[in-house]
């Protein structure tokens, strides 16, 4: 049905396209405001108490203003370091999509899925337009896995 070689190329050309993204401009409002929500955690050293603009912020989890302020602590305030949690749980998300297929469908059937997520419209949103989203969904994606794993092999690594 589908090559290996062209299954790597549409996800290689995919991160490329992802990658990319984490150096177009913050969009208004939304990503803007939680990467300035993040750059505040980090400027602070507050971890616990949320700010956005000197005022208290309870909107949103806050993990990813956690994991945004971390990668621009290590990698330096821009656009591209508070993006790149959500790119890592955007492969986590398309990997475990590709290993839960793999338990019950053949290898092929099992690319195709990881295919389609790698290279729906949304995915490459989600990465350029950062929410909660993708850290929702790699987490979400990778528990369904882990489950169905310790389901049909019964092996408690799974479960844990």
């Amino acid at each position: 049905m589908i090559s290996n070689k062209a299954a790597w190329y549409v996800i290689l050309s995919c991160c490329i396209v992802y990658i990319i993204g984490l150096f177009i401009p913050l969009m208004e409002i939304d990503a803007a405001q939680y990467a300035s929500i993040s750059r505040e955690m980090l400027d602070n050293k507050s971890l616990l108490q949320i700010y956005d603009l000197g005022t208290d912020y309870l909107d949103k989890p806050p993990m990813l203003f956690w994991l945004s302020a971390l990668s621009m602590k290590i990698f330096g305030i821009h656009g591209w370091s508070y993006r790149l949690p959500s790119l890592l749980f955007s492969l986590l998300a398309i990997y475990a999509t590709y290993r839960l297929a793999l338990i019950f469908y053949k290898k092929e059937i099992a690319t195709l899925s990881a295919l389609v997520l790698a290279a729906c419209q949304a995915m490459f949103l989600i990465n350029h337009d950062v929410r909660t989203d993708t850290m929702l969904m790699g987490w979400v994606a990778l528990s369904i896995w882990q489950l169905a794993a310790w389901y049909e092999y019964k092996k408690w690594k799974y479960f844990l």
